[in-house]
């Protein structure tokens, strides 16, 4: 299930796919199942499979307060997870390196996103 009621997760990978990856993301993405409701202190916005090379966004995100910049932010660092190499640095994979920050930097609207998370967590927080 790609299409949420306010947000359009195919038509946004189709997007960034070309735009700011070559067209280099072949993968499936959805978004995730709705958790049961709890107090929370942590999210995770999205993630990747290997495995299934499935990106999974998180139901919270397909409000109508959350900017379309914003859910574009979450899936292409999604995407890019699928796209960078995971190296092993000290016996740890490292998956946000430099190299993937500067890949993550491309995003047109990475500070905006940055600064609206800071701003508004706490709501996704509370679904």
């Amino acid at each position: 299930q790609t299409a949420g009621r306010w947000h359009d997760l195919a038509e946004i990978s189709e997007r960034l796919n070309v735009e700011l990856l070559d067209g280099a993301f072949e993968g499936k993405i959805g978004w995730g199942r709705n958790p049961p409701r709890r107090r929370r202190r942590t999210i995770r916005l999205g993630s990747y499979s290997p495995s299934e090379r499935l990106v999974r966004i998180h139901p919270a995100l397909d409000r109508s307060y959350v900017p379309r910049y914003f859910v574009e932010w979450v899936v292409y660092h999604e995407m890019l997870h699928a796209r960078m190499p995971i190296p092993t640095i000290n016996g740890r994979r490292r998956f946000h390196t430099a190299a993937f920050t500067d890949a993550e930097r491309r995003f047109r609207e990475f500070a905006e996103a940055q600064a609206w998370e800071r701003r508004h967590l706490h709501l996704l927080l509370r679904i």
